[in-house]
């Protein structure tokens, strides 16, 4: 997990009510509308935010986001959709649920490697804080917000991973803390629609309860795919995973989700690490399939007893901060299975020509 003029974010959220159960009327936004707001797309017919997609700043807030996704599009995602089908679907069960545990607010990747997961489930350090109510600011209380999104998502669209410590200073720096902005934004830019948004917590027995209780927080959202006609849920929890501090509660809510597909991107090397040993056995444990860079788990731990190994790219080192996870091992894997080339950039090596990708399937 890559760690990631503000005008506070929340001056924005504000603005914008998500509809309840409680109750609607014509003052309210849904979710998505509040999303593909976000996301700089058109709200629905009807909409109450639709006068503020008339604004100047929103206008350019939109041409800014069409530009930077399409040229995700152009540079990964499509490529990544065309490897998928070649080389991912025909070995990896596509209807289980996906982990991805260090990723942040990542659904973007998680979405377009795994499109037909019923469920997503994803973890960072970072908050999950709830949207307020419809607040009445005037319209220049936005001047700047929309731009604030553009800068959070930079280093994900430009490189395909969050930095930690950046999201964290520009969370502080908002009203708003918290991952919900950025979900929201690229729920909406993968096509997706939000029906319903909860805040939970999770039970030291893996429970789900509603509301932020002790333990760990998180949010949970039922999301509506127009491409299958399917409903999908998507989890996000904050919650450290370290030995130390890692929490009965995820471990046992990740241990009931049955055989998963996890996946593993820029995540710091963490798993190298013997203080993060708990996770990487639950990950082995729980996983039918792996899709990892060089900084998911050590393929020392992916025996070939248990498991069938693929190798995508090329790896030589990784980054020269993390230069001392280099794995012998894995080296010597790349250069006798003369692995297929990459046609996107995948995790601190974000050069397609540099890139690594692992996949493992439980045999």
């Amino acid at each position: 997990m890559k760690y990631w003029i503000r005008i506070p974010i929340a001056l924005l959220i504000s603005l914008l009510v998500i509809r309840s159960a409680s109750g609607q009327n014509s003052r309210l936004a849904t979710a998505s509308d509040v999303a593909r707001y976000l996301a700089g797309m058109q709200v629905s017919e009807g909409s109450p935010l639709a006068s503020l997609t008339r604004d100047p700043q929103w206008l350019a807030h939109s041409n800014a986001m069409n530009q930077s996704f399409a040229k995700m599009e152009t540079r990964q995602l499509s490529n990544i959709r065309t490897w998928r089908e070649t080389m991912l679907a025909p070995v990896v069960a596509p209807n289980r649920v996906c982990l991805y545990l260090f990723g942040g607010p990542d659904f973007l990747y998680a979405n377009v490697f795994f499109p037909d997961a019923p469920a997503y489930v994803l973890q960072g350090l970072e908050t999950v804080d709830s949207i307020p109510d419809l607040l009445a600011l005037p319209i220049q209380a936005l001047d700047g917000t929309l731009q604030n999104i553009q800068i959070s998502l930079n280093n994900e669209l430009n490189y395909s991973y969050f930095e930690t410590k950046d999201m964290r200073e520009d969370f502080a720096r908002s009203q708003l803390k918290g991952v919900l902005p950025v979900l929201f934004v690229f729920i909406a830019r993968s096509g997706l629609q939000i029906a319903k948004v909860d805040y939970i917590s999770l039970a030291p027995n893996g429970a789900v309860i509603d509301g932020f209780r002790s333990g760990v927080r998180g949010v949970r959202m039922l999301l509506d795919d127009p491409r299958t006609g399917r409903e999908k849920s998507l989890y996000y929890f904050t919650a450290d995973l370290s030995n130390g501090s890692m929490s009965p509660g995820i471990l046992r809510f990740c241990s009931n989700l049955g055989p998963s597909n996890s996946f593993l991107k820029a995540a710091s090397y963490l798993m190298h690490e013997d203080s993060f040993s708990t996770v990487r056995n639950l990950l082995l444990g729980v996983s039918s399939a792996i899709v990892e860079d060089d900084s998911g788990i050590p393929v020392r731990y992916l025996t070939p007893d248990r498991w069938t190994l693929r190798f995508f790219g090329s790896y030589t080192s990784p980054i020269e901060l993390f230069k001392k996870y280099y794995q012998t091992d894995l080296y010597q894997d790349y250069a006798n299975n003369n692995p297929k080339q990459l046609t996107f950039g995948f995790g601190y090596q974000i050069n397609r020509r540099s890139s690594n990708l692992i996949v493992a399937v439980r045999h």
